[in-house]
């Protein structure tokens, strides 16, 4: 099976914290759901630098977290993340990732 890096590109806009909350509980129920595909479990990303030729700074990046799953190609990697209750209020991007060396 090939791995897919599934990144999460917004932070979802929620109405209150209650509406918060009930989507994280649908959110934890499908991560749960997905069982052994999921290669790394989600990790939401804090504050980044962008490094680059011309040194260091703040920029903005779209990055707002990240999982890696299995699946058996890019279309049933898709339909993981069309699945996902996140992808109902913000965009995702699904990637493929390549093996590199031995």
């Amino acid at each position: 099976m090939a791995q897919f890096l599934l990144t999460y590109l917004e932070q979802p806009q929620m109405t209150s914290p209650e509406e918060g909350k009930a989507h994280m509980g649908k959110w934890m129920n499908w991560l749960t759901g997905l069982g052994e595909a999921v290669v790394y479990p989600a990790s939401p990303v804090k504050r980044s630098k962008v490094v680059g030729p011309d040194g260091v700074s703040d920029e903005p990046v779209a990055i707002t977290g990240f999982l890696i799953v299995e699946a058996d190609d890019m279309e049933a990697a898709v339909k993981i993340a069309q699945s996902d209750p996140f992808s109902d209020h913000a965009k995702m991007a699904v990637s493929e990732l390549m093996v590199m060396g031995g």
